[in-house]
C-alpha cells in the first residue's frame, strides 16, 4: 500500500513523526488548559527545576535529529516544561506549593503508588508503580475535556491496571545431619532429614518489564564439628592371681561425636525483559483512550522529571528473541554451540548472535591456548574471578583477578552471598568459568543485569570498558546475524517452488490488484494476505534485500506516513527465469534481514504485522520488473505468485 509522499517520510522515524504530531496537535490541545489550571505554580516550579529539567528535554529532542528539533522546539519548549514541572510539582512540591485541591490529589497520587505494591516485602519495592509516571499520565488526562472520569477515579484506574503481578510457590528445603559416634573401636551413624518450607520468589509481571527467576536447589558445604566425651564405665577390681576383690572402680572410656550438617537451599537468578504492554495497554483504554502520541508524551514527561523509559524503543522492537522455529548458523559459527547461545538467549532476552560475538572475541570459540588473560581473566568468556564470584568476596576489594579457591569460586551459593554473576547452568552443583554453558549464560546474565534492553552498547561497555571493544562485539554480531538463516517450523510457510515463484505468507487473499475504495477511490499497487496471528514472511525466491526499515510502532493505523505509509517493510530483488524482479514487503511487525543480504528460497525474511498505514494485520506484496521505480513498472503479483 503507498502512501503519497514516501520517499520524505521513509526518511523519519516513528519517533520524529511521534514528536512532529506533538508538535502540531498537543499544544493546541494541552496548553491552554495546562497553563489555566497550573500556569502559576508552574512558573515557579520551572525555575526550580531550572537547568536539569531543560537539560533533560533536550536531550530527548536531540535523539529526534537537528532538523526535526528546529521545526517544533519552539513549540514544545514551552508547553513540555509547563508539563514537567508541573509533574516535578505533584512528586516533591509541599502544600505552599499547591493549591489545596491540587496538593489533596498530590497525596493522593503518592499513596495510590505506595499501595501498588506490598511494602512489607522488600522484593516487592522495586516495582512500585511510580508517582511520578501516575502524574505524567495524568497531565494529558486533565487536560482532556471528554475525560469519563475524575482525577481520583482516573488515578485509581490507572494504578489498579498497572499494579506489578507478583508470584511464589512453595518450596520444600531441608538440613541433612549425618552424627557418628565413635567408642571402644565401634562406630554407629544415624542420618536425619529435617524438612523447612520457603516461599520462593518466582515472577513479577510490572508496569514496564517482566522479572523470571531461576529458584535452583543447592546443597551447603558439610560443617563438621567433633566433640570428644568421655565415659564411666564400672569395673571390678582385680586381685594379684586376677580374681574380683568386690570392689569396683570407674574406668573412663573415652569417644567421639563426629557431627555433618549441610542445608539444601535455593539460589535464586533474575532475568528481566522490557515490557511495556501493560502501560500499552492501560493508556490506549478506558477512560484514558490515548494514541500513540499521547503516550510518547507521557513518556517524554517522565524522562524530564528523571524517570527511566524505553516505551519508544519497546514499541518498535525488531526482536527475533524465542523465534520458534530453527536458527541455522552461518559457516562463521561452530554448530556444537548454537545450542548453549539459544538456551542462554531464551534464558536472558540477550540475542545469541551477540553472545556468539562476545565468545569469539574473548576467546575465537574456545581455542585460545590457555583461555587465561594477561589481566587474569579466565574461562570460555573471560570472567574476572571477582565478576564471577562477586566483589563483595574477602580480598576483591581493587583486586579483580584475585585467586579465589576453587570452592568458592565454583560455589553457587557463594557467589548468591557476594552478588557475582556466576551460574551453575548445567545444573550440576557448581558453577565454573570453565563449563561452556556455565560461562555463556553468566555473559547472559551480565548482559541482562547491565541493562541489556534499555542499551545495548553500554552494557557492552561494562564488559571490558572499552568503546572500541564496544564497536568490535557489533561488527562481529551483525557478521553472525547477516550470515544465519531463520527456518519456520514445519506448516507455517506455503510450499517452495523451485525455479519459479512461492507464495509469499499464508493466509487468506483480502485485497487484489486494482481499483479499490478505502475511505477512498485508489488503485491498489499490490495484493493483500491477512491473517489472524503474525505468520512467517518469506522470500518468493533466491535474490538480495536491496531495501530494509524498521523502526515503525507494531500498531499503525489508516493514514500513517511510518515507512512511507507501508510500516516495517522490505525490498527484495530476484532473478527468475532469467528475468529480475523486485518486491516490496509492507506492513511487518518484524523483519528479520537487512540490506545486502542473500536470502534463498523458502527463508524467512520477517513477520506479517500491521505496522504503517494499515488497519489489520496483513501482508502488502508488489512485484515489479525489472526494479521498483514508483509504479511504473509494477506487475499483478497474482500472475506470478500461487495464490491458494
Amino acid at each position: 500500500m503507498r502512501i503519497a509522499g514516501e520517499e520524505k517520510a521513509q526518511e523519519e522515524s516513528a519517533l520524529k513523526r511521534g514528536a512532529k504530531n506533538v508538535a502540531k496537535k498537543q499544544a493546541k490541545k494541552l496548553g491552554k488548559k495546562a497553563l489555566k489550571k497550573y500556569g502559576k505554580v508552574a512558573a515557579k516550579a520551572a525555575a526550580k527545576a531550572g537547568l536539569a529539567a531543560v537539560k533533560a528535554v533536550i536531550s530527548f529532542l536531540i535523539g529526534l535529529g537537528a532538523p526535526l528539533i528546529l521545526t517544533i522546539i519552539g513549540v514544545l519548549l514551552f508547553l513540555v516544561l509547563v508539563l514537567v514541572a508541573t509533574a516535578m510539582l505533584f512528586s516533591w512540591g509541599e502544600s505552599t506549593d499547591l493549591e489545596s485541591d491540587a496538593y489533596e490529589l498530590k497525596e493522593y497520587i503518592q499513596q495510590a503508588s505506595y499501595n501498588s505494591v506490598d511494602q512489607s516485602k522488600p522484593e516487592q519495592r522495586p516495582y512500585q508503580v511510580p508517582a511520578e509516571l501516575i502524574v505524567s499520565a495524568m497531565q494529558i488526562y486533565e487536560a482532556n475535556s471528554k475525560k469519563s472520569a475524575s482525577s481520583k477515579e482516573a488515578v485509581d484506574l490507572f494504578v489498579e491496571a498497572l499494579k506489578p503481578t507478583f508470584h511464589y510457590e512453595i518450596q520444600e528445603g531441608y538440613i541433612e545431619s549425618v552424627q557418628t559416634t565413635c567408642k571402644k573401636g565401634k562406630c554407629r551413624t544415624v542420618e536425619t532429614e529435617t524438612p523447612f518450607e520457603l516461599n520462593l520468589f518466582t515472577s513479577v509481571q510490572a508496569w514496564d518489564r517482566t522479572m523470571v527467576m531461576d529458584n535452583t536447589a543447592h546443597f551447603n558445604d558439610w560443617q563438621e564439628s567433633v566433640l570428644h566425651r568421655t565415659d564411666y564405665e564400672k569395673t571390678p577390681i582385680l586381685d594379684e592371681d586376677g580374681k574380683p576383690t568386690g570392689k569396683y572402680w570407674w574406668k573412663p572410656i573415652p569417644y567421639t561425636i563426629t557431627t555433618k550438617v549441610r542445608s539444601q537451599t535455593f539460589v535464586s537468578t533474575p532475568a528481566e525483559t522490557m515490557d511495556y504492554s501493560y502501560f500499552d495497554t492501560v493508556l490506549r483504554g478506558e477512560p484514558f483512550n490515548y494514541g500513540q502520541t499521547d503516550i510518547q508524551m507521557v513518556e517524554a514527561i517522565y524522562m524530564a522529571t528523571g524517570g527511566d523509559i524505553r516505551y519508544s524503543e519497546w514499541a518498535s522492537g525488531n526482536s527475533f528473541i524465542d523465534f520458534g522455529g530453527t536458527v541455522i548458523p552461518g559457516s562463521s559459527i561452530p554448530t556444537k554451540f548454537m545450542e548453549v547461545y539459544l538456551a542462554a538467549e531464551k534464558a536472558y532476552k540477550v540475542e545469541w548472535y551477540y553472545l556468539a560475538a562476545f565468545h569469539y572475541v574473548e576467546t575465537a570459540f574456545s581455542t585460545h591456548p590457555t583461555m587465561i588473560s594477561s589481566a587474569g581473566a579466565v574461562g570460555h568468556m573471560q570472567f574476572l574471578p571477582c565478576t564471577w564470584v562477586g566483589w563483595g568476596y574477602p580480598g576483591c576489594k581493587g583486586n579483580g583477578s584475585f585467586q579465589i579457591p576453587e570452592k568458592d569460586m565454583n560455589n553457587p551459593i557463594i557467589i548468591q552471598k557476594y552478588g557475582g554473576y556466576g551460574i551453575d547452568a548445567d545444573k550440576n552443583g557448581k558453577a565454573s568459568p570453565w563449563e561452556i554453558k556455565d560461562a555463556v549464560f553468566a555473559t547472559a546474565r551480565y548482559m541482562n543485569a547491565m541493562g541489556w534492553q534499555r542499551g545495548k552498547d553500554a552494557a557492552i561497555f561494562n564488559y571490558n570498558r572499552s568503546h572500541a571493544y564496544v564497536d568490535k562485539i557489533n561488527k562481529y554480531a551483525n557478521k553472525f546475524k547477516s550470515e544465519a538463516t531463520l527456518k519456520p517450523a514445519d506448516g507455517e510457510i506455503p510450499k517452495l517452488v523451485p525455479g519459479s515463484f512461492m507464495r509469499p505468507t499464508v493466509g487468506r487473499n483480502t485485497s487484489g490488484f486494482g481499483p479499490r475504495s478505502l475511505g477512498a477511490r485508489s488503485f491498489h499497487y499490490g495484493i493483500d494476505i491477512a491473517s489472524t496471528t503474525a505468520p512467517p514472511v518469506v522470500a518468493v525466491a533466491d535474490g538480495v534485500v536491496t531495501r530494509s526499515v524498521t523502526g515503525c510502532p507494531p500498531n499503525g493505523r489508516l493514514g500513517s506516513t511510518c515507512g512511507g505509509g507501508w510500516g516495517n517493510h522490505l525490498w527484495v530483488k530476484f532473478n527468475v527465469g532469467g528475468r529480475t524482479y523486485e518486491a516490496v514487503y509492507g506492513h511487518l511487525s518484524r523483519v528479520a534481514v537487512g540490506n545486502g543480504q542473500t536470502v534463498k528460497q523458502g527463508q524467512m525474511i520477517g513477520n506479517m504485522g500491521n505496522s504503517g498505514s494499515s488497519t489489520g494485520m496483513h501482508l502488502h506484496f508488489e512485484l515489479h520488473s525489472p526494479a521498483r521505480a514508483g509504479n511504473s513498472n509494477v506487475l499483478n503479483p497474482a500472475l506470478y505468485i500461487p495464490m491458494n
